[in-house]
């Protein structure tokens, strides 16, 4: 779908499929960017699900280079940032048209009464740690229909992103 133009049936909004977003627990984002209208205001990003979604042309599939789609590594297992030795379990990973792949870890806090936050990395920048004293196989954890983060501020901040992505 990487490319393609689509609409989310539910919403009726219209964008190029810039991203697709898998998370351990079996769920599978979509991230559309619609056309600045309205003078060239820029209109944020969303994430969809693929049953929301209806492909409607080929979009900017003849323009780019669609990503080749490789199998994740790194799911359930715990997994360190090189370059600030920050230690987490992957739970998920993103796939972007112009830019590398990502992969999120969730990093729990020492005080287990505190949330846990996600750090988003690109994937040159994460390892699996060499004694894996925490993993998890994601198989273990998918119900009956997939799950995933559905709360927007799990998700990289929307200017952190878009910035991400022009580098």
């Amino acid at each position: 779908m990487l490319g393609k133009h689509c609409r989310d049936i539910v919403s009726g909004l219209e964008g190029i499929c810039i991203g697709v977003v898998e998370w351990m627990y079996g769920c599978r984002q979509f991230v559309l960017q619609p056309k600045a209208e309205d003078g060239m205001k820029r209109h944020y990003s969303s994430f969809y699900f693929e049953k929301q979604l209806e492909v409607l042309d080929d979009g900017v599939t003849d323009k780019v280079e669609i990503p080749e789609y490789r199998p994740q590594q790194y799911f359930g297992k715990e997994c360190r940032d090189k370059v600030t030795g920050v230690v987490g379990m992957c739970i998920g990973r993103a796939i972007w048209l112009f830019n590398c792949d990502q992969y999120v870890l969730e990093i729990q806090p020492e005080d287990h009464a505190k949330d846990s936050r996600l750090l988003w990395l690109d994937d040159g920048r994460v390892e699996a740690t060499e004694k894996q004293e925490k993993s998890i196989e994601p198989e273990t954890i998918v119900g009956s229909r997939a799950g995933g983060l559905m709360d927007p501020s799990c998700y990289p901040d929307r200017n952190e992103m878009l910035f991400s992505m022009m580098i």
